[in-house]
């Protein structure tokens, strides 16, 4: 029972997934509202203490930001440099080997990081301490990121919670990375970061969100019940049973909500979320890559500190 104040989220708890609580009490719903009550209460903490920065009213409208040129010039040089050094040390240490099974993959360690795959696209990521580098290690503890991550959370960024990731795009049609469907992560306000160190064009599998979707409307959280009682009653078999519920394009007019916008954009920029929010990997050639400095925060959700 105590897993249900915890971020748990599967149906494969035997708590999470009671049948007849879901049912009676509409359990997930009412987990989804308590926990953003509390983000809720976090962040007007959060906000005596924060200074609110460029970005923070697209976060509050619409659940994401992108902050081009996010970085003075001579730091974002500094840290491109790093972070390609990083990369190529890697790749000649560690070759890329195998390929993904289906769905969603199991970490692959190595000295340094790990690989996972997504279907047939690699996900590399690179711990930051092994990486080295005077910029790998600033940028982190930016005061931006904080305040920007006190917006979704209502709790500051953590430098340890960040990573250089690569992204390999596979071929879709071989091995479908299921990251290119709409999902949000889990049941909570969460946020991630992508501070990109070489342009993404639509070519590169650019990320994509759908405006305002990381608002609980009264049609967002019945589709939730809904999809949770779909899930409760398959017994598991369902594909949201781990509980990053996907949804269809075409339900999301049904949600008042708009088609996903894809974010395509410039080295330098920062794309910032908040994971509650319907949101995806975008369509890629394959053999394409993404290069970023990537962060993310998962709070207590029920937790009310606010820094």
């Amino acid at each position: 029972m105590f897993s249900l104040l915890t971020p748990e989220k599967s149906f494969d708890d035997r708590w999470v997934g009671h049948r007849r609580w879901n049912e009676r009490y509409a359990l997930h719903r009412r987990r989804m509202q308590l926990a953003e009550s509390a983000a809720a209460l976090r962040r007007a903490a959060a906000f005596l203490v924060s200074k609110r920065l460029a970005g923070c009213e697209a976060l509050e409208r619409d659940g994401y930001a992108v902050l081009p040129d996010f970085l003075p010039d001579v730091l974002f040089q500094a840290l491109s440099v790093e972070a390609e050094a990083a990369i190529a040390r890697s790749r000649e240490a560690h070759p890329y080997s195998g390929m993904g099974a289906v769905g969603f993959g199991a970490k692959q360690p190595f000295p340094g990081g790990f690989d996972r795959w997504d279907g047939g696209t690699l996900n590399r990521f690179l711990d930051l301490g092994r990486s080295g580098g005077a910029a790998l290690s600033k940028v982190p503890a930016l005061p931006a990121l904080r305040s920007l991550t006190r917006q979704i959370v209502g709790v500051p960024h953590l430098t340890g919670k960040t990573q250089l990731y690569l992204t390999v795009n596979g071929n879709d049609g071989v091995n479908h990375d299921i990251q290119r469907d709409l999902h949000r992560d889990t049941y909570f306000s969460a946020m991630k970061f992508w501070l990109f160190l070489r342009p993404v064009t639509a070519a590169d599998g650019p990320f994509s969100y759908v405006p305002r979707s990381h608002r609980l409307t009264p049609k967002r959280l019945a589709w939730e019940h809904a999809e949770a009682r779909r899930i409760v009653e398959s017994g598991g078999a369902d594909p949201n049973t781990g509980g990053s519920f996907r949804i269809a394009e075409t339900q999301l007019g049904s949600l008042d909500l708009p088609g996903p916008v894809s974010c395509e954009c410039g080295a330098n920029t920062l794309v910032i979320a908040n994971t509650l929010g319907f949101h995806a990997r975008g369509q890629a050639e394959p053999g394409t890559e993404r290069l970023a400095l990537y962060g993310w925060r998962r709070p207590f959700p029920f937790g009310l500190a606010g820094w």
